[in-house]
Parts: structure tokens; C-alpha cells; sequence
């Protein structure tokens, strides 16, 4: 430009006044501007939506399968405790049982202690019996003499 604004530096005429015409220009490029921001922004919010939607949906799935892990525990540990119940009444009626046989076995051990008294006095009374019955025989067996 320097070169060839000395040669027709007399023939120049006054710059046009593009005010109005850059002053739309610049609206129009300023509107396409700011929709295609206006429009980036909205996918962007859409974006974030869409992985908010995938995370509530994905946080109510792990809710839903926490709830029914919860619910099948409940349900496992209501069976255990039934079971338990039904141990604690067979351990209940075993040891009642158990009690019993106790009882029948000292009844029975006190009973055989008695017959094994009796049968040493029975026993004692037999040899007495003898011994009298040897001494008469002897005493006859002398006097026969």
C-alpha cells in the first residue's frame, strides 16, 4: 500500500462511510454467534442431562438391587431364626427326655443297691441258717456217739 499510495495519492477518493454496513455485518455475525453459542450450551446442558438421567438411572437400579438384596437377607434370616426356634424345642424336649432317663437310671441304681442289700442279708441269713443247722447236726452227731 505504501508503494502505491504516493502514485495515487492525488486521485484517492475519500474512504466510504461503511458504518451502517459493518454495523450489520457485525450484528449478523455477532447473532450467528451467539445462537451457535446459545446452541453448544444446550448440547452441553443436554449432555450433562443425559449422564445425570444415566446416573439416576443407574443409582435407582443399584437401589432397587440393594432393596432386594436387603429383602432376601430378611427373608434368609427369618428362616434361620425359625429353625433356631425349632432347635431350641428339640433341645428343650431332648433334655426334658434327657432328665427323665436320669431319673429312671438313679431310680434304677437305687432300686439295684437295694437288691444287692437284700441279697447280702439273704445271703448272711443263709450262711446263719447253716452254721445253725451245722452246730445241730454236729450236737446230733455227738450225742449219737
Amino acid at each position: 500500500m505504501r508503494e502505491h499510495a504516493g502514485g495515487a495519492a492525488g486521485d484517492v477518493p475519500a474512504a466510504p462511510d461503511l458504518s451502517e454496513a459493518m454495523s450489520a455485518m457485525v450484528a449478523s455475525v455477532w447473532a450467528v454467534a451467539w445462537k451457535r453459542a446459545a446452541e453448544q450450551a444446550d448440547e452441553q446442558v443436554a449432555v450433562a442431562l443425559d449422564a445425570a438421567r444415566a446416573g439416576e438411572a443407574h443409582a435407582l437400579a443399584a437401589a432397587e438391587q440393594a432393596a432386594a438384596e436387603r429383602d432376601e437377607a430378611v427373608a434368609f434370616r427369618d428362616r434361620a431364626l425359625g429353625e433356631l426356634e425349632g432347635l431350641r424345642a428339640e433341645v428343650a424336649r431332648l433334655r426334658d427326655g434327657l432328665e427323665h432317663a436320669l431319673q429312671e437310671a438313679r431310680d434304677a441304681r437305687a432300686k439295684a443297691e437295694e437288691s444287692d442289700r437284700a441279697r447280702v442279708r439273704a445271703e448272711a441269713t443263709s450262711d446263719t441258717l447253716r452254721e445253725v443247722l451245722d452246730s445241730l447236726r454236729s450236737a446230733d452227731t455227738d450225742r449219737g456217739n
